[in-house]
């Protein structure tokens, strides 16, 4: 073989080696690319997976977020209206707190008032002190007022006798009257004259306190004539319930007790009140 035959061969065999590491570049190009092309749709699959997973967690979240929404909306709408309570509360406290400082400055003008008047019984009762201890000077007044007096006792004893005399004649008089009262159907007791009223009185009983013994008052009093232990009759239709002593008397009623000796019956409001004048 020739030179020229040799190079050729050379040739011929540097182009199979490249031919065949063309066609080795070649198969391991295209069997890479079809491995990146499987895993690129491996990663593509994967990546809708996670888009679809990623979208239900936004739908998910969304719905969540409109919950919580809604949620926080009416949460504030409640704040409000509990605000607006709050506010009308305060209002209606405070409205009750200037009603209360108002009552405490009146109790307080109260109480200052009564202080006031305790003032002026302590200054009354040092007066009535003064007044007891001249009462007292006046007691002993009247203690050597009546030694004199006993004094003038025994001059009068000596003009008994001229007295006993006319005492005589008086108790002709009194047997007369008591005849002529005996003749009219009065009663010759002074009792049942002494205790009444200076007017002929007639009234009602209003209020009965303290039991069926205890006291009552009527509604007629010192203005009709009744003073300190004036006793008084009480009726219930035609019914006699007893006698009634006056304890006090006001200008237009007065307190009386009921005399035991004398009830009849129980004494109620209403029952009729009279003087033995109007019998």
């Amino acid at each position: 073989m020739n030179l020229v035959g040799k190079i050729f061969v050379g040739i011929i065999a540097l182009m199979s080696v490249v031919c065949l590491t063309v066609s080795a570049v070649s198969y391991a190009s295209h069997h890479n690319w079809k491995e990146k092309t499987a895993e690129l749709k491996k990663q593509l699959d994967d990546a809708k997976q996670q888009q679809q997973t990623l979208t239900s967690q936004k739908t998910e979240l969304e719905s969540k977020i409109s919950s919580e929404q809604q949620i926080y909306t009416a949460s504030i709408a409640a704040l409000e209206s509990k605000i607006e309570t709050l506010e009308s509360s305060n209002k209606t406290l405070n409205d009750k707190n200037v009603a209360l400082q108002k009552d405490l400055d009146q109790r307080l003008a109260v109480i200052q008032a009564n202080n006031t008047h305790i003032n002026d019984l302590r200054q009354t009762l040092s007066s009535t002190s003064i007044d007891l201890a001249k009462a007292q000077q006046l007691r002993a007044n009247y203690l050597q007022d009546l030694e004199q007096t006993m004094e003038k006792l025994h001059e009068l004893s000596a003009k008994f006798g001229d007295l006993s005399e006319k005492n005589d004649d008086l108790q002709a008089e009194y047997d007369k009257a008591l005849e002529i009262l005996n003749q009219n159907g009065l009663s010759s007791d002074p009792k049942d004259y002494g205790d009444l009223p200076k007017f002929a009185a007639q009234g009602k009983i209003e209020v009965v306190r303290e039991g069926n013994d205890g006291l009552l008052m009527i509604n007629i009093g010192s203005d009709d004539g009744l003073s300190e232990h004036n006793k008084l009759d009480v009726r219930r239709g035609d019914s006699y319930l007893g006698k009634i002593e006056v304890v006090t008397t006001e200008p237009n009623r007065a307190i009386c007790k009921v005399l035991p000796e004398y009830r009849q019956g129980v004494m109620k409001e209403g029952d009729n009140v009279y003087s033995q004048k109007f019998n």
